[in-house]
């Protein structure tokens, strides 16, 4: 069964994708519950994987962690058997392809998708184990994500750690870009996504061979687009038809300082990819002093604590399963 891992930054679009491409018959697109990046982390707690004990502990807690999931998996029936009869060796990695080919297998898909962009820190440990995705980078206008960022629950708030974060993701992707073959790289333009999506779709389904229908078109109407976005305030455009000017909101969004902040660090990325910056280069900071720096995070931590403040109390109750499991189970986790 055919690997699709969506890489890029949050806020760019990537659910949007997710859900269009999870209304063809031959795509498995579940809300991702980020099973690398949350067990990473923890797995030494775990132990020797060789040992049945030690990988039979790592693939129950994965299952419930899965279970906990804001959106959950529809008709997924899974057990620590048929995981380990798919392993080809005992790591999390496979533990992790494995999982999303038995719910691909469940859907009578022939690919499945896995949405957690985070994953492209693991690229070389994914490339090792053989896994050979092909890898969809979607990208939006860094300032326009800076933008949404401020307004979602996740995240940094402050433009300085936001470009910082924006740029490195970029510089990955592209590095992702040049180090494996062309046909196992996709590269998404947000902007052209929502202004040409049936263009954009029929060219990833022709890359990734598998047949375009226009359904895709209508994710808004789907029971995972109204589950997906009553599940957290940030995801509330996902029950709408695509928002063709849901563009340049940056424009008016970002006061100067944040504006020029932004493209003084981005400016390599934004150029890269065809964003004209709004300042003139000449005016570009190339240094940001200890006190800058601290000052930007003592705001950004005032930020972040705002948004939590005031964040719709849905989003937060949803959210309260994976934290709890995460205090009560992976942080003293032993064996």
């Amino acid at each position: 069964m055919k690997y699709i891992q969506l890489i890029g930054t949050q806020r760019s679009g990537s659910n949007l994708l997710r859900l269009m491409l999870n209304q063809l018959d031959d795509i498995a697109a579940p809300h991702p519950p980020h099973i690398l990046s949350t067990f990473l982390p923890v797995l030494d707690k775990y132990g020797n994987l060789k040992i049945s004990k030690n990988l039979n502990n790592l693939i129950l807690d994965v299952c419930k962690w899965i279970k906990l999931n804001p959106i959950k998996w529809e008709n997924f029936n899974v057990s620590v058997d048929m995981i380990k009869s798919k392993l080809k060796n005992p790591s999390i990695f496979q533990v992790f392809s494995s999982i999303y080919e038995i719910y691909g297998e469940q859907s009578n898909s022939k690919v499945w998708i896995c949405k957690s962009l985070t994953n492209m820190n693991y690229f070389d440990h994914i490339e090792r184990e053989k896994l050979s995705p092909v890898y969809i980078y979607i990208y939006r206008d860094g300032r326009d994500v800076d933008i949404s960022f401020k307004k979602a629950i996740v995240g940094p708030k402050h433009s300085y750690l936001l470009a910082k974060k924006w740029e490195e993701d970029q510089t990955l992707c592209e590095k992702i870009k040049k180090n494996i073959s062309s046909s196992r790289f996709i590269s998404v333009k947000y902007e052209d996504l929502i202004l040409y999506p049936k263009k954009i779709l029929f060219h990833i389904c022709k890359k990734i061979e598998v047949k375009y229908d226009d359904k895709a078109l209508n994710y808004y109407k789907s029971k995972e687009s109204k589950v997906s976005a009553s599940a957290g305030e940030m995801w509330s455009n996902l029950s709408k038809p695509i928002l063709k000017n849901n563009s340049l909101k940056f424009i008016k969004g970002l006061n100067k300082e944040d504006l020029l902040i932004f493209e003084s660090i981005a400016i390599k990325s934004l150029s890269r990819l065809g964003y004209n910056l709004l300042n003139p280069k000449r005016n570009l900071l190339t240094k940001f002093s200890d006190l800058d720096i601290e000052r930007f995070k003592k705001i950004n931590s005032e930020l972040k604590e705002n948004v939590i403040k005031n964040a719709n109390t849905t989003d937060l109750i949803l959210r309260e399963p994976h934290e709890n499991f995460k205090k009560k189970n992976l942080a003293s986790k032993t064996f």
